[in-house]
């Protein structure tokens, strides 16, 4: 469960959005006319937007469910994946406040055995990923045990010195969720329910707790084909380790504002502990713009405010959460068939809230086969085909680091990225390609049996891979 990091073309809109004179019933409408072509285009999610206080819009777009014709709205439950992480940095927050521990507090005190190079870890570093432990370890419906995830956590290289630099850990987060059972003595879950969404009356959101109705759960899609519905994949045990802490809560768009509410008061948090979870700790990279708070990113804008935000997705669900505080704007949005272009709707949203001159892009999530060069598509087809029939690790390796993404490379380790490819390889190694067709962003290779699907980007003007799916 990845962060989808905000673009640079995103932090750059915040340069020139000067501020706006439209009267709140004028950006209501705009923006309800906004998100209804989105919906007749093909955008399938739900979305709030509110202002000054004052709910502007909440409600849902296209079908939850396709084959049943279920529509999205308002109280559609989702998938926000990493999302979660600043629900897990409250918790941590609330267990400061009660006395339970210190956010200084070295990790050793709370997991037995930690190697020598990650004694200096501490909670801090944990919550603003300076701890130089890896994105990922695993995929997220994989089962693990809570000792093998340390097991596996704590043999792997670290990427830097402690607290010297910022790398995006999902594994953090989930040592995080591991301190909070530990220290409550309840389960993670349980927890936040009790000290987080239970006072903030948030009844849909958690993972297993809620008692949803089924059919208010979004399907996910990829494109034409059914993902299923996320707490579907989790096994007899709820979520894997390798999810939890760290993504994958399910909640709706009317929790996640009353979760803003709260947050605004000092009902869950103190003033002094929320100090904490805004605070720019660490820039998100070089010349990012951006920085790091406890289970935020903090942007500044041209105005001397800062947008607090966070978003998520899993290759199939996208969620983002958008909060102006000096402003007082908020824009929560959730879809189930994600496209790379849908994660600009809360920054076209921003667009219309902020200036009365502002036009935005209808066009999002439309097919567009004629951005990508034939030629290119063809040839990154059969050099993926290739590759992966032969069993050449040596070959996998260099396709990783050359043909996809950089988010997707540095995802999970490089062992990582071998052992998936290896499972690909048994599956398609003797398979004839048949078919070979775009639809929107993903590449689709038919073969005898099965279906490779590769979600495409352009990185420097290139077509690389940003994802790998077998059906």
């Amino acid at each position: 469960m990845k962060k989808v990091v905000l673009a640079v073309c995103v932090f750059m809109f915040y340069t020139y959005c000067k501020g706006q004179n439209s009267t709140p019933n004028e950006v209501k409408k705009k923006i309800e006319t906004y998100l209804n072509t989105l919906g007749e285009k093909g955008f399938s999610g739900s979305v709030l937007v509110a202002y000054k206080g004052k709910k502007l819009v909440s409600d849902g777009y296209g079908l939850a469910d396709r084959e049943k014709n279920v529509k999205n709205t308002k109280q559609t439950v989702f998938d926000i994946g990493s999302i979660t992480k600043q629900f897990t940095a409250a918790g941590i927050l609330k267990l400061e406040m009660q006395g339970e521990l210190a956010v200084d507090d070295k990790i050793s005190k709370y997991f037995k055995n930690v190697p020598k190079d990650k004694q200096a870890i501490t909670i801090h570093h944990l919550l603003t990923h300076s701890a130089g432990l890896p994105p990922a370890i695993g995929d997220d419906y994989e089962h693990i045990t809570k000792a093998d995830f340390l097991h596996k956590t704590f043999k792997e290289k670290l990427a830097f010195n402690v607290g010297s630099a910022y790398e995006y850990s999902n594994v953090g987060y989930t040592l995080l969720a591991m301190i909070i059972e530990k220290v409550s003595g309840e389960t993670y879950e349980n927890y936040l329910y009790k000290n987080l969404w239970k006072p903030a009356k948030m009844d849909q959101t958690g993972y297993e707790r809620p008692n949803y109705n089924p059919k208010e759960i979004a399907v996910g899609y990829r494109t034409t084909k059914t993902f299923g519905k996320p707490n579907e994949k989790w096994d007899a045990n709820g979520p894997s380790w390798h999810l939890k802490g760290n993504g994958g809560i399910l909640s709706t768009v009317e929790d996640m504002y009353k979760w803003h509410k709260a947050l605004v008061g000092t009902k869950i948090l103190s003033t002094n502990a929320k100090q904490k979870y805004y605070t720019k700790y660490i820039e998100e990279g070089e010349d990012a713009g951006s920085y790091y708070g406890y289970g935020w990113a903090i942007f500044p804008t041209p105005r001397n405010t800062e947008l607090i935000a966070h978003n998520g997705g899993n290759g199939v669900f996208f969620a983002d959460f958008w909060r102006y505080l000096t402003e007082d704007i908020v824009i929560f949005s959730a879809n189930n068939a994600i496209s790379a272009d849908y994660e600009r709707i809360n920054m076209e949203i921003a667009g219309i809230i902020l200036r009365k001159d502002y036009e935005p892009n209808t066009d999002l999530g439309e097919t567009r086969e004629g951005d990508f060069d034939k030629v290119e598509l063809e040839q990154l087809a059969m050099t993926f085909l290739s590759t992966i029939q032969k069993k050449d690790k040596v070959a996998w390796k260099e396709f990783i680091e050359t043909q996809t993404m950089d988010h997707f490379a540095k995802m999970i380790s490089m062992e990582k990225h071998l052992e998936m490819f290896a499972k690909i390889h048994e599956k398609v190694k003797n398979k004839k390609l048949t078919e070979v067709r775009l639809e929107g962003d993903e590449l689709i290779l038919i073969l005898t049996d099965k279906e490779l699907i590769l979600n495409l980007e352009v990185q420097n003007e290139v077509l690389k891979v940003a994802g790998i799916f077998i059906e």
